[in-house]
């Protein structure tokens, strides 16, 4: 008989939908609860995920009438769920209650939270695809304009690219949500076709493999002598037939035909003939698609034996006595740059291992750390699976795959790792716990993953370990009070020493004229001198490109993005201007756009100048030296940061110039100056916490310097704000001057860690339209109360970003007087509920962020 269900998908509203499962269906599969299937929803196919199944029809109806409500009428009929893809459940009971309190906690759908949680590919849905029929010129785009604005929009876009286009990228680049009565539009019109299909679904990968029958496998005897028949007849035949025996006699991992060919010199046609003798028999196998499999090209050692030191000891200790008692357990692991925290983290899940206990490593941009992986990799083999944006949707099905099966023992990701179904799940790291590419900014959930390792963790009843040289204030104001314990490592290991901290004030040196161009001489010495002993340099500058605009001598015209409210950025060797919002770009006009003067300068210096200034400061001192530069331009092709690296341990490269890339997860013995170009680039951004992140950075790149006990370390640090509060908590490596210093401030602005910020955006195409709007939803809110503060509308520091104006309201919502968030969350969903019911409309876009990190 059918059975009725409630599907959690992946649409904005905060409710399930109730289905039917037919009979074809249903047979044999006795758990639904946690299983994908495929459902109709309005004109779209969605994947979505089962929460709810009901004992009746009856029941199941009554539930889809209290959703919808009115909507609904008496003899509706349920829709038909149109495929189960499961045969076990996705996600179990504890997977689907963390993913209930991200959506509630982010304020977002639990269908978007699940569907967050699974690797893509995983999620197929029906998509519509649009493309013209006859060509769009200027003039009737400027004659729809006139009619149908919308239109005329739409027509734009549609003139600039060839070929298809989604209806999702487009309800994306003119940042509405629903656009289908302008589609239907220009459908009548005869403008353009709609194309519907399904979105590619990962399924595993199945190959051709090669196996000798058993029978032949167990009598050794009779192998041998078949082998010796073959062996008369055809040389070929007998080397394929011994290398498949040899390898099942070393491995149980399947041999595919294709591997075999290629290892054996031979050809499909000798497979073929083994199999028509019966001597061999193909089969199908799972082919295991696994990311980095070249390992330990940047790991300096073997360190699953290495001596720790008291400290770390001390650590290793307090974090095994917490798994032995199977609880929850947070600690907060302060220990300073090049204290081997890694170390720590080894021999604690060497523990967690031998109890047959699972690890979760979340690190903060996988790709930057290529030392990292290789590291763990070389200690623990292949038992380590990773999870990250750079790796292929196969090779990412495939260990998400082998986690959930436990596998995989081990788990290093970026946060989306955070949703890994490990079963037994023992201890979970966050490694740099406090950097702020954790946070998810977009799209829903916003969620940031330690606080989410910190609530799984006590789901799972795992130790939590948030490890940093500089923790975030939130998590050192937390192990103050007591709800994470602390733990200290003050010394570098393998007798290393903190490098030297050396100033230079870039005002002072402009009165002595002792700068030359970026770089003072006191840096450009320090760099000959570590060039000509052949040690390496690692210079930090936060802003690529060649320069951070370029501007018109004669009137001062500097060209803007057509999309965003910011200047573009010049990138010399290209030739280009590019806006790092929203990926706009354009060539560089040689002229003024406005006046016409050729005479046009570049203004600030991104990491591309750096490296043509120092190529040039070098060649005047007569020293030969190779430079590389590694940011977002030169690390796109796969595979290509850690090339970057490899040359750099190598040493065949002597100076790295880098952005923050070059701040974290570097660990390289001979590097012995770090300089630090400009110092005070994210000093004065408009967020509260800019000091705190400038500490932060300054901090961590400066640990790149002098990491081994035979290589003392230096650190260069332009400034021109020497004696500014941040600057002296780092130049005096304090990291509680920069805490005390901060927490007081933010104690009396009422910002985190004394609070919850939370950051509601409003965006559309009309600026006094998203500006009404805001207004409105502001005005169901409380001015202020001991609950919380409300700010704005106001405007943001880019009012219009990727060709959508902007307002923010911001709350901050006390923990003393509202700890759990509820008034926070009572007065939001009254709010809503206000707004939607009086103001709703598709052109306006509105998102949630809480506990967000700043805005922009």
């Amino acid at each position: 008989m059918p059975r009725y269900v409630g599907i959690a998908l992946p649409v904005r509203m905060q409710q399930l939908f109730t289905y039917c499962v037919p009979d074809t269906l249903g047979v044999g599969q006795t758990v639904l609860i946690g299983c994908r299937v495929l459902a109709p929803f309005a004109k779209r196919m969605l994947t979505g995920i089962v929460i709810e199944e009901y004992e009746s029809r009856a029941i199941a109806e009554n539930h889809a009438r209290r959703h919808h409500g009115s909507s609904l009428p008496s003899n509706a009929t349920l829709r038909d769920v149109v495929e189960i893809l499961d045969s076990t459940p996705m996600f179990n009971q504890t997977m689907l209650a963390f993913g209930a309190w991200i959506a509630e906690y982010y304020a977002c759908s639990l269908g978007d939270t699940l569907r967050a949680m699974l690797p893509q590919g995983m999620s197929p849905e029906s998509v519509v695809r649009v493309r013209t029929l006859r060509e769009i010129t200027h003039d009737h785009i400027e004659e729809m304009k006139k009619r149908a604005p919308r239109r005329a929009e739409l027509l734009h876009i549609l003139r600039d690219h060839v070929g298809t286009l989604t209806i999702g990228y487009l309800e994306r680049l003119l940042n509405s949500d629903n656009i289908n009565a302008q589609i239907e539009a220009l459908e009548a019109d005869g403008w353009i076709e709609r194309e519907r299909g399904m979105t590619e679904h990962v399924k595993p990968k199945m190959r051709k493999a090669i196996m000798i029958p058993p029978a032949l496998v167990n009598d050794e005897e009779e192998f041998h002598l078949i082998l010796q028949t073959v062996e008369k007849a055809s040389s070929k035949q007998a080397r394929l037939l011994s290398a498949i025996y040899l390898h099942y006699q070393h491995s149980e991992d399947p041999l595919f035909i294709s591997d075999i060919c290629k290892q054996t010199n031979t050809t499909p046609a000798i497979v073929a003939a083994l199999i028509s003798k019966g001597y061999a028999e193909e089969f199908s196998a799972l082919q295991h698609r696994t990311a980095h499999r070249d390992l330990a090209t940047l790991a300096q050692r073997d360190e699953a034996h290495v001596a720790l030191t008291l400290e770390q000891r001390h650590a290793v200790e307090k974090i095994i006595s917490a798994l032995d008692t199977h609880q929850n357990k947070t600690f907060l692991l302060h220990g300073v740059t090049g204290s081997g925290k890694t170390l720590v983290y080894m021999r604690a899940i060497e523990h967690a291992r031998a109890q047959g206990k699972t690890t979760l490593l979340l690190v903060p941009e996988i790709s930057l750390t290529p030392q990292l992986i290789d590291r763990f990799r070389l200690v623990f083999g292949e038992s380590v699976a990773l999870l990250h944006s750079k790796v292929s949707a196969g090779e990412r099905y495939d260990a998400w795959q082998s986690s959930a099966r436990g596998e995989a023992r081990i788990v290093i990701g970026a946060r989306s790792a955070i949703f890994v179904p490990l079963p037994n799940l023992g201890l979970i790291i966050v490694d740099e716990e406090h950097e702020p590419s954790y946070k998810q900014d977009s799209p829903d959930p916003r969620y940031h993953a330690r606080d989410c390792a910190i609530v799984r963790g006590r789901m799972e009843k795992a130790v939590v370990v948030l490890g940093s040289a500089t923790p975030s204030l939130e998590s050192m104001y937390n192990a103050h009070a007591g709800k994470y314990h602390l733990l200290t490592i003050e010394h570098r290991a393998d007798g290393a020493t903190l490098p030297q901290l050396r100033v230079v004030d870039i005002l002072a040196e402009r009165k002595k004229r002792a700068m030359r161009g970026s770089f003072s001489t006191t840096l450009l010495q320090a760099i000959a001198d570590r060039v000509q002993k052949k040690e390496g340099v690692i210079l930090y500058q936060n802003r690529r490109g060649f320069a951070s605009r370029i501007e018109c001598h004669e009137c001062g015209t500097i060209p803007q993005c057509p999309n965003c409210s910011v200047a573009l950025t010049y990138h010399k060797f290209s030739m280009n201007l590019r806006c790092h919002y929203c990926g706009y770009s354009r060539k560089a006009e040689h002229h003024c756009t406005s006046c016409g003067s050729p005479d046009i300068h570049e203004v600030g210096a991104g990491t591309q100048r750096i490296e043509e200034e120092l190529h040039e400061h070098l060649a005047t001192m007569n020293i030969s030296a190779v430079i590389e530069r590694m940011d977002l331009d030169t690390t796109t092709k796969k595979g290509s940061h850690k090339q970057l690296l490899t040359n750099f341990a190598e040493r065949k490269t002597d100076i790295l110039i880098g952005t923050q890339m070059v701040a974290k997860g570097l660990d390289f013995s001979h590097v012995t100056l770090v300089g630090v170009v400009y110092a005070d680039m994210s000093l004065f951004v408009p967020d509260f916490r800019a000091g705190e992140r400038t500490f932060q950075l300054l901090t961590q790149v400066a640990g790149r310097a002098g990491r081994s006990g035979t290589h003392s370390g230096e650190v260069i640090i332009q400034t021109a704000h020497p004696t500014h509060q941040s600057m002296v908590a780092v130049l005096t490596g304090s990291y509680e001057t920069m805490y005390n210093d901060e927490l007081q401030d933010r104690r009396a602005l009422l910002y985190p860690p004394f609070a919850r910020f939370v950051v509601i955006e409003f965006s559309g195409k009309e600026d006094q339209l998203v500006h009404l709007h805001a207004n409105y939803f502001a005005g169901a809110l409380p001015k202020s109360n001991q609950f919380f503060q409300r700010l704005g509308p106001a405007y943001p520091t880019i009012v219009r970003l990727r060709n959508a104006y902007r307002r923010l309201v911001i709350l901050k919502s006390s923990k003393e007087h509202d700890p759990r968030g509820v008034e926070l969350r009572a007065a939001l969903h009254k709010a809503f509920t206000e707004y939607y019911g009086k103001h709703r409309t598709s052109s306006i876009h509105i998102t949630v962020n809480i506990d967000a990190q700043g805005v922009i």
